[in-house]
C-alpha cells in the first residue's frame, strides 16, 4: 500500500446494525518466558461488513504488514482510529456472536455476500533453544513467539505454548475429563493459566488468555454414536520451526457431511495476500494494554 492508497476514502457504514459492540474480557497472561501481559476488559467496535473503497472495491491483496501501513496511514490522513482485531478479540466476536450473525456473511459467503476472509493482527516467530513440550495426553505444543502487528507498530508479547492444528473442543467438563481425566484437566489449568473453574455441564474453555488453544482432537472426530464432536472452531498450527506467520480467520468445510465451521490459520507466511482477503475493520477500544519489560506499553 502506498500513501496515494491510503488516501483513498473508505466508505464508512452509517446504518443501523452497520457497526457491532463486541465485550472483551481481561487479559492477565504469563507466557514461559517469563513475561506478562495486561490488557483490561474493553469494548470494540467492529463493522459487519469488510472495509471497501469508496468505488465499492474491496480492500483486498495485501499483507498483513502493509494492511497495518494502510491503517497507520489512513489514520493519519483521516484523523480516524481503526484497526483491527488480535485473536483474542476475534474470538470474542465469534463466542459472543455466534456464526448466524451477519457480520460473518461474507465468511460463510451467505445472503448474497461473496466469500471473503480477514487477517487478525497476531503474528508468530521460531524461538532458538526452545523445544515442543507436552500437553494432555501426549499431545506434543508448539512453543512460538508471539506479537501484533498493529498501526501504531509492532508488538512483541512472549512465548506461548499452542496445540496443533485440529478441532477446538467445545465440551462441558464432564465429557472433557471423561476423555482427557483428572491429569489432563491439571496440565490444562497449567497451560492456559487459570484454574479449571467449570464444573458439570459448564463448557471447558481450551484456549488460554490470548486465544490460543491448549488442546485440540482431530479435524473429523465424532463421538461412539459417530456424531462430531462439538466444537468451536479448527485452529492451523505453524510447525515449531517455520518462518514468520501471520493470522487470519476464513470459513472451510467438514469432509464427511460438509459442514461449515470457523477456521483459524496461524501458519500462512508473512508474504501471503490474496484479492479475497481483507481485514474486519475495528474502531479501538483505546484502553491501555501493557508488556512487563521497558517501554511495554501499548494501546488496543
Amino acid at each position: 500500500m502506498t500513501t496515494k492508497a491510503a488516501e483513498q476514502k473508505l466508505f464508512i457504514p452509517d446504518t443501523v446494525g452497520s457497526w457491532v459492540s463486541v465485550n472483551v474480557s481481561v487479559v492477565d497472561v504469563k507466557f514461559l518466558d517469563g513475561v506478562k501481559l495486561y490488557a483490561p476488559a474493553h469494548t470494540i467496535i467492529v463493522a459487519t461488513r469488510y472495509p471497501t473503497f469508496e468505488d465499492g472495491s474491496l480492500v483486498a491483496s495485501t499483507t498483513q504488514a502493509q494492511v497495518v501501513k494502510f491503517l497507520r496511514e489512513y489514520n493519519e490522513v483521516n484523523k480516524t482510529n481503526f484497526r483491527y482485531p488480535t485473536l483474542f478479540e476475534d474470538e470474542a466476536m465469534r463466542d459472543q456472536l455466534g456464526r448466524k450473525h451477519a457480520i460473518f456473511d461474507e465468511n460463510f459467503e451467505r445472503n448474497d455476500r461473496s466469500w471473503h476472509w480477514g487477517y487478525v493482527a497476531d503474528f508468530t516467530r521460531p524461538i532458538p533453544g526452545y523445544e515442543q513440550v507436552e500437553g494432555i495426553n501426549g499431545q506434543m505444543l508448539v512453543t512460538r513467539l508471539v506479537g501484533y502487528e498493529l498501526p501504531e507498530g509492532e508488538q512483541i508479547l512472549g512465548v506461548t505454548t499452542m496445540a496443533p492444528s485440529g478441532m477446538v473442543p467445545k465440551l462441558p467438563r464432564k465429557q472433557l475429563e471423561t476423555m482427557i481425566k483428572a491429569e489432563g484437566l491439571k496440565r490444562l489449568e497449567e497451560l492456559r493459566g487459570c484454574e479449571i473453574y467449570e464444573k458439570g455441564d459448564k463448557l471447558v474453555d481450551v484456549r488460554n488468555a490470548l486465544g490460543y488453544p491448549q488442546f485440540t482432537v482431530e479435524d473429523e472426530a465424532r463421538d461412539k454414536n459417530g456424531k462430531l464432536l462439538p466444537h468451536s472452531h479448527h485452529i492451523c498450527t505453524p510447525d515449531q520451526d517455520a518462518g514468520e506467520t501471520v493470522g487470519h480467520r476464513y470459513v472451510g468445510s467438514h469432509l464427511r457431511d460438509l459442514s461449515r465451521c470457523f477456521y483459524v490459520d496461524l501458519l500462512s507466511g508473512a508474504g501471503f495476500s490474496h484479492s479475497y482477503g481483507s481485514f474486519p475493520l475495528v474502531r479501538k477500544g483505546c484502553v491501555g494494554a501493557e508488556v512487563l519489560r521497558p517501554n511495554g506499553k501499548f494501546t488496543l
